[in-house]
């Protein structure tokens, strides 16, 4: 695998992690992924863990409108990650990469980074 990852500004770091933080998402990676046999496997893996580590509801923005992530889900194909997102009684279901993340971040937001930085291993 190639864990460079492309300079800027990342789902939710303001800033390209330096390479303490890559060597990080790397573990992280390797934890969720450990024992799959394949990217469906890895995929499962990663959002199982998602699942179990990022504490949703949290605040975000869409297309430049406050919402409130109620919930991460499974897409129904695909390696992706859904956010299903609240906003003035209304719900909506988008790929989490349409987030834009704002303070407070999740606790357990790394977990995104690393799904983010695993997707963009497998494209």
């Amino acid at each position: 695998m190639n864990w460079n990852l492309h300079p800027g500004r990342t789902a939710t770091l303001d800033h390209t992690p330096a390479k303490p933080e890559r060597a990080h998402l790397h573990t992280m990676i390797a934890y969720a992924t450990g024992d799959s046999l394949d990217e469906s496997d890895e995929h499962t893996g990663l959002l199982s863990t998602i699942r179990e580590e990022v504490v949703c509801p949290f605040p975000a923005r869409l297309a430049g409108e406050d919402v409130e992530c109620v919930r991460l889900e499974w897409p129904k194909t695909g390696y992706g990650l859904n956010a299903v997102c609240k906003s003035n009684a209304r719900m909506q279901i988008v790929d989490i990469s349409m987030l834009e993340f704002v303070p407070p971040l999740p606790r357990g937001h790394e977990w995104i980074e690393a799904f983010f930085a695993w997707r963009a291993l497998i494209s």
